[in-house]
């Protein structure tokens, strides 16, 4: 068996799978996300649960939100009670076994080109996750990139562009990293309510701002065609950089109608000539995405069959 936990600041879920991938169980627990003592016994407790109603041991992966600074720290707003600790230490003392430790976004990413994913079997991909935040990973050469410090594929941190910016008119906003100007405070969920507003809606949700669009608020409408831009912008950056065959979008704003069928234009928009679109196709297995690519890890690690290393399929 091979286990997955997807860490998130109010509930922590375990996912069992068999060789083939199948979900066999999974549950939830609420995080004890300010009590670290608290929360690596419910991962101790969790683990040993899953043991018993499988009667043996599972590979183990776990996905966090957040990154690892060069300490082992994680850097993360959603989880306070972990920041003293040194992650993979505090981890082992707890947990009688091996395991991987990764960031959610990256487990992803790790799960859409697994068996049954999205881009299953691509060897060259990227995954952009827009929901509250904007986290993504990338697969290059078909591995995993993790980056010297295992924070790479955080595009959402990349800065606004100023051409972009001064076509809209935006303000530089403080980003919850400390930093001025990251894209995620654009174009995640947050950000498309102040996108509105900023145009002379009053959204303070992108909820809001879903059913203000869908009335054919003029607002709406152009809060619309900015986060089109910059997204597009954004992603441009990306194919730049890493030249993926495919880009895998998740998250809540995933769903919006029509936006992966206009993000492959806007992002040409922002590519010079002879520079390809990749396919944009969103996620295959949604929420479950980021626990079952935190098994596949452990799976990979510990040389067991079955995870996406073993399928082929996209050259």
């Amino acid at each position: 068996m091979h286990y997955g936990i997807d860490v998130g600041g109010t509930k922590t879920e375990i996912a069992i799978y068999d060789r083939d991938w199948a979900c066999l169980e999974r549950w939830r627990e609420p995080t004890p996300s300010d009590d670290a003592e608290a929360f690596l016994a419910l991962l101790a407790a969790m683990v040993r649960e899953a043991d018993r109603r499988c009667a043996g041991r599972g590979t183990l992966g776990l996905g966090f939100p957040g990154v690892l600074d060069e300490r082992g720290h994680l850097i993360t707003a959603n989880l306070p009670g972990l920041r003293p600790l040194v992650l993979e230490t505090a981890l082992a003392a707890v947990l009688d076994r091996a395991f991987v430790i990764e960031n959610d976004s990256r487990c992803f990413m790790v799960s859409e080109v697994g068996p049954g994913g999205a881009a299953e079997g691509a060897r060259h991909a990227f995954g952009a996750i827009l929901g509250t935040g904007a986290g993504g990973g990338a697969i290059v050469d078909g591995r995993l990139l993790s980056g010297a410090g295992r924070f790479a594929g955080e595009w959402g941190h990349l800065p606004l562009s100023a051409a972009t910016a001064r076509r809209y008119d935006l303000p530089c906003i403080t980003c919850g990293c400390g930093l001025a100007g990251c894209l995620e405070t654009y174009i995640a969920g947050p950000g498309l309510a102040r996108l509105h507003r900023h145009f002379g809606g009053a959204s303070a949700s992108a909820e809001a701002w879903h059913a203000a669009w869908q009335a054919g608020e003029e607002a709406a409408q152009r809060a619309r065609a900015c986060h089109l831009d910059l997204l597009g912008g954004a992603l441009a950056n990306v194919v730049k950089l890493l030249s993926p065959q495919v880009i895998v979008i998740g998250g809540g704003l995933s769903t919006v109608e029509g936006l992966l069928e206009a993000l492959p234009a806007a992002i040409s928009m922002h590519l010079f000539p002879g520079v390809e679109t990749p396919e944009v196709v969103g996620s295959r297995l949604g929420a479950s995405s980021g626990v079952r690519g935190a098994a596949m890890l452990g799976a990979a690690a510990s040389g067991a069959s079955g995870t996406n290393g073993d399928k082929k399929g996209r050259p």
